[in-house]
């Protein structure tokens, strides 16, 4: 026995050690069955039939046996890589699932039967949710659920003070925004009997005179289930940073060729969406992407939604909380991953 048969050997016996461990673990499925057997059955050839090494490398053009396990071993290491991705993600699912869960369980739980509910997200934002808050209350608006995903500054505080009446959920662990944003639905389908509910960010950025426009559209077209807004379908110009707006009008030629769903603006953050949407509207993937799944699950499912003009009043405190443009090739990716290989 030479060298190259015992390393293959010792190799065999590793590998069939993590094969039961992983087995009795039950965690042990058919592309992982699939995989070991490769992995066994070619380690037996070149165990006992080493020289089969060099024709391999040959048919590649590959001079040397050494150079082939080299190109083996680095598709194996990637193929064990997206291994651990996909439980890391699964990991973070399952923490998210808990926090939110427990903010569920730990809220009033009221039964809400109300026209409209406005869903606000908030993460350290003490500084502006006050008035903005206010603002909905000052405009006949009561119905307000808020989610205090982990802030770390005093805003739960104020927000209580401010009104008892308005409904606070709190995340124990900051989840992001796609996570605050399923908990306020599965608390409305749990417990809401409302016809639909306004997403509102915190920041103050929206304006609710545009949603006077939302509910007259709605009156008049019962059959469509969600409204999206724009900033691009005034005939006057929206001021927007010149990289910014190359970045959004890319995305909507990267939502079009995935979601096949034409728009003219695609991460919203100002919509309205009824009750019986809301079923078919489960978010999964984490950070600032969720708007692009919210979209791709509109165009799976055939939601009827329709896009209405709406201003932005962008402050200083907006704009310094913008994703960074380079983080619109990390957000691709991982659309694409979640879409086609989760």
């Amino acid at each position: 026995m030479n060298l190259l048969q015992f390393f293959f050997i010792i190799s065999g016996v590793i590998i069939l050690i993590i094969a039961l461990d992983v087995s009795k673990k039950q965690k042990f499925n058919a592309l992982h069955l699939l995989v070991f057997l490769w992995i066994w059955i070619w380690l037996l050839v070149f165990t006992f039939f080493p020289g089969i090494l060099n024709a391999i490398g040959a048919v590649f053009w590959i001079a040397r046996w050494a150079d082939v396990l080299v190109y083996a071993s680095i598709i194996f290491l990637l193929y064990f890589v997206l291994l651990l991705l996909s439980k890391h993600v699964e990991n973070k699912d399952d923490i998210t699932e808990l926090v939110r869960e427990l903010a569920i369980e730990n809220s009033p739980k009221k039964e809400i039967e109300w026209k409209e509910v406005f869903i606000i997200p908030s993460y350290n934002e003490g500084k502006v949710i006050m008035s903005t808050l206010k603002n909905i209350i000052e405009h006949g608006y009561k119905n307000i659920i808020v989610v205090n995903d982990g802030s770390k500054d005093d805003s739960r505080t104020r927000i209580k003070k401010l009104s008892e009446d308005i409904i606070v959920l709190n995340h124990f662990k900051n989840r992001g925004q796609w996570a605050a944003l399923e908990t306020w639905f599965e608390y409305v389908r749990r417990y809401g009997k409302v016809d639909y509910v306004i997403t509102f960010d915190a920041d103050g950025q929206h304006s609710l005179e545009d949603l006077k426009e939302f509910e007259k559209y709605l009156h008049k077209h019962e059959d469509v289930e969600v409204l999206l807004w724009s900033r691009f379908l005034w005939k006057k110009k929206v001021w927007i940073p010149l990289t910014r707006k190359i970045i959004l009008k890319l995305w909507i030629l990267f939502t079009f060729f995935i979601s096949q769903i034409n728009l003219t603006d695609t991460h919203n953050g100002f919509r309205v969406i009824k009750r019986k949407a809301l079923d078919k509207i489960r978010i999964t993937i984490d950070g600032m992407w969720h708007a692009s799944e919210i979209l791709d699950i509109i165009a799976k499912e055939k939601i009827m939604y329709k896009e209405i003009p709406v201003t932005i009043k962008y402050t200083d405190y907006s704009l310094a909380k913008w994703q960074s443009s380079s983080n619109a090739i990390s957000i691709a990716l991982r659309i694409i991953w979640n879409k086609f290989f989760r």
